[in-house]
């Protein structure tokens, strides 16, 4: 039997590429919604109630109607928006934090899909946390490039549609340093102080380029940069989605954050010397950032191989 599917929010960017998706799929059966009623209440829960799976790809109080509309129903839900991340009752759809995360996604009615700057975060910070290389007070910061797809269907149109002299140069945004971001970096990461967070929009359509410099003197045991990719190595060994390039791997002295725009693997590339490291993570924005991430935790829910179809891995 197919596996029956609604996606509240189809008409946006992360909807979209989902439905896009999924259509393509012989297992799948999409539950539709008619336009005009796609946010009738009603309507919702009827949808709701016919889905083995629901995607929210919805803004946060939107998503959070949504879920008192599941109430009752058979569903289990996979939120893309912030409203449920660290919410008590919900699973952090980043699998490749431990294999007991894996496991809570399998099992799990409620999932919360990671925002996209966090997941490059965590996928570096985390790690070296539970380690116990880097203390949990540790003065995380981080720089984070995305395309413009990032922002969604409006600045989409403004990029390709109605393009001002000031959208062909690189943006900082966030500048109050309070990305909503930020609360699942610091609880999935277990730090106790806020990163100081700066993330850019750039004049290209997808792909992200996180960054994250490290002092190793304020590591536990001044650690090489050799010992910091090591333990990055470890973590994600044997993860179809997650790999951690060899050590010295530079990518010819030049990174782009495009890198990896159509693809779901996420590359994680450690470079620098013994006292000052960056750690790179390269991933797509509408892949292991958002779709791609849900598709994921939609298939390891089924008990299906974990990748999407948009892989790297051989």
């Amino acid at each position: 039997m197919k596996t029956k599917i609604f996606i509240d929010g189809h008409e946006g960017t992360t909807g979209l590429k989902i439905h896009e998706r999924l259509s393509l799929r012989d297992d799948i059966e999409l539950i539709f919604i008619a336009e005009e009623l796609r946010k009738d209440p009603e309507e919702i829960r009827k949808c709701m109630a016919a889905a083995d799976i629901a995607f929210l790809c919805l803004p946060d109080a939107a998503a959070r109607e949504a879920v008192a509309l599941a109430e009752g129903c058979d569903v289990r839900l996979i939120d893309t928006s912030t409203a449920h991340r660290t919410e008590p009752g919900w699973i952090y759809g980043f699998p490749e934090l431990s294999v007991q995360q894996t496991a809570q996604i399998a099992g799990s009615a409620r999932v919360g899909n990671p925002g996209c700057h966090a997941s490059g975060v965590i996928a570096i910070v985390q790690p070296l946390v539970h380690a116990g290389c880097m203390p949990a007070d540790y003065p995380v910061s981080a720089v984070s490039i995305t395309g413009y797809s990032g922002g969604g269907k409006k600045m989409i149109r403004q990029y390709e549609e109605d393009k001002g002299r000031e959208l062909y140069s690189p943006r900082q945004y966030g500048l109050s340093q309070k990305h909503k971001h930020l609360k699942e970096i610091v609880t999935i990461c277990g730090l106790t102080q806020l990163p100081v967070f700066s993330p850019v929009v750039d004049d290209y359509y997808s792909g992200m380029e996180v960054m994250i410099p490290v002092f190793t003197k304020l590591l536990k045991g001044c650690p090489s940069a050799e010992a910091i990719w090591q333990i990055l190595a470890d973590h994600y060994e044997g993860c179809p989605l997650v790999h951690v390039l060899p050590f010295g791997e530079d990518k010819g002295g030049f990174v782009g954050a495009d890198a990896m725009s159509g693809f779901d693997d996420m590359e994680i590339m450690v470079a620098g010397n013994d006292e000052r490291v960056v750690i790179t993570a390269l991933f797509d924005n509408l892949g292991k950032g958002a779709s791609g991430a849900a598709i994921q935790n939609m298939n390891i829910m089924l008990g299906l191989d974990s990748r999407t179809g948009l892989s790297l891995s051989k």
